[in-house]
């Protein structure tokens, strides 16, 4: 895999290494990232690094990153864009991010969500205390339709009958490298349920913090293409996922 590094972090003042890094996922979220990666920089987490790695967006998203990035070095102990040479999709982009983080944990984020400035901080206490694998929050959903989501404690039992935890998650960055990563599905979408399930095959412990910390975007665009390719898709990504996982009682 080819892709070209940009760091911006200015390095002074700062702890060599961070307890988290934020890793932000971008793919044409131009006009979205530069608030999702505000929202990033008033989090009340002081030893925090961000990378953003973005997957060939055709839109002046990169451009808008390495702006933000230029005026904001001292805010981070890392601050790096990494631009892919090549489309690879989701899975690949997130396990960029990961390898090339260097903190213990690390917090996963689409380029079109929002974080609540105490997120990071109150996730991190929690997966410290707990010694988890992983943590989850409530998710506010904002844009076309509003809610909460992610009310469900961690079950395997409930696992097993769709996925309610979404990819906006704190993990431990160790045992997400030894269970293998994000995979890349034949039909792109259920990257952090596969992973989910993998955790619950292993007996790992995730715990769900009780509280809005941050907000998921709902658009109008991606519910129309979900729409348009929803059978088909949805056939395949559940034949899949039961081929992975035989214990899962998901239908098309």
């Amino acid at each position: 895999m080819k892709y070209i590094t940009e760091t911006f972090s200015a390095g002074t003042g700062k702890r060599t290494q961070a307890a988290v890094t934020v890793c932000v996922s971008l793919y044409n979220y131009g006009l979205l990232v530069t608030n999702t990666l505000e929202s990033v920089a008033r989090q009340t987490l002081s030893d925090l690094s961000l990378i953003v790695v973005d997957d060939c967006s055709s839109d002046r998203g990169p451009g808008r990153v390495r702006q933000w990035m230029r005026s904001h070095p001292d805010r981070f102990v890392d601050l790096r864009l990494i631009l892919k040479t090549r489309n690879r999709g989701l899975a690949d982009t997130r396990n960029l991010a990961v390898h090339m983080a260097k903190s213990p944990y690390v917090f996963m984020l689409d380029a079109d969500n929002l974080l609540y400035p105490r997120c990071v901080s109150r996730m991190l206490d929690v997966i410290r205390n707990s010694r988890a694998a992983m943590t989850y929050c409530l998710l506010e959903r904002f844009g076309i339709e509003q809610g909460v989501m992610g009310m469900d404690l961690w079950s395997p039992d409930r696992l097993a009958q769709g996925n309610y935890i979404d990819a906006m998650t704190l993990l431990d960055r160790r045992i997400l490298v030894v269970s293998g990563g994000f995979a890349k599905m034949p039909v792109p979408g259920w990257e952090d349920y596969d992973l989910w399930c993998r955790y619950a095959e292993m007996g790992l412990k995730c715990v769900r913090v009780p509280e809005i910390l941050a907000r998921y975007r709902v658009h109008r665009s991606s519910m129309i293409q979900t729409v348009n390719r929803q059978a088909s898709k949805t056939r395949t990504m559940v034949r899949d996922m039961k081929w992975r996982h035989p214990w899962l009682k998901i239908s098309a």
